[in-house]
């Protein structure tokens, strides 16, 4: 009579250990309430929320990872977030070149965004433009909001390119007229309505601010022949 061989009896005994414990171990995890398997967002069906997991036919608990909502990205601060006619204004300085916190600035002081305002001098609008200014402008009707930017806008801009970086110049000009301005030698004119005027505008301009950028730092190297010398203040003159 023939012996079974020891090694393949070895190997059943394995085999046979392995598969009991396989078993035990999937009766503990279906036993346990708390077992849960986590399957990725990509490859679920439908939206499950992960607070509400489901069990399926095998006893396993499924929670799925629904992915994180999105951060909502906020705008950087702007100067005149919140003002009135922010968006017509912005653009009617933008087309005139002008830049719109000094176009917010001059409104809040001619006319505290009242666009039915009207001066004793005939200014009318958002930006107090006079009729004979808005005709200068091809523009016929100033009391339109947009029509009155647009008048407004322009006549800043032609005054920027009138008086350069003066924007005091530029300012009492808008007040007064550069006529006026250029009566007082290119200065401020000795009104009181545009002594005022002035430092009002400018109190209230709160122009962007540019990013400050680290100083540039050149190293030069230069080379001299060997056994030369230089003088002791020669490299102070060296471009």
């Amino acid at each position: 009579m023939n012996r079974f061989p020891r090694c393949i009896a070895r190997r059943l005994a394995l085999i046979a250990g392995s598969a009991i414990l396989a078993l035990a171990c999937a009766k503990a995890a279906a036993d346990t309430a708390d077992s849960v398997v986590y399957v990725p967002s990509t490859l679920k069906a439908a939206p499950v929320r992960a607070a509400e997991p489901y069990q399926n036919d095998t006893g396993y608990r499924i929670a799925v990872d629904a992915p994180a909502p999105k951060p909502a990205v906020e705008p950087g601060p702007q100067p005149n977030d919140g003002k009135p006619f922010d968006r017509e204004i912005t653009a009617a300085a933008r087309d005139a070149g002008v830049e719109p916190a000094l176009v917010h600035a001059v409104i809040s002081v001619e006319s505290a965004y009242r666009p039915e305002a009207v001066s004793p001098k005939g200014a009318i609008g958002l930006m107090q433009v006079m009729p004979g200014t808005a005709k200068r402008y091809g523009i016929s009707n100033p009391a339109d909001i947009q029509n009155n930017l647009r008048a407004g806008s322009r006549h800043l801009r032609t005054l920027i390119d009138m008086f350069g970086d003066r924007l005091d110049l530029v300012l009492a000009a808008y007040n007064a007229g550069e006529g006026a301005v250029r009566k007082y030698k290119n200065s401020i004119p000795p009104y009181r309505e545009t002594r005022g005027y002035v430092p009002a505008v400018m109190s209230k301009y709160k122009p962007a601010k540019p990013v400050p950028l680290p100083p540039l730092q050149v190293t030069l190297q230069r080379d001299y022949m060997p056994g030369t010398r230089m003088e002791s203040d020669a490299l102070a003159r060296l471009p």
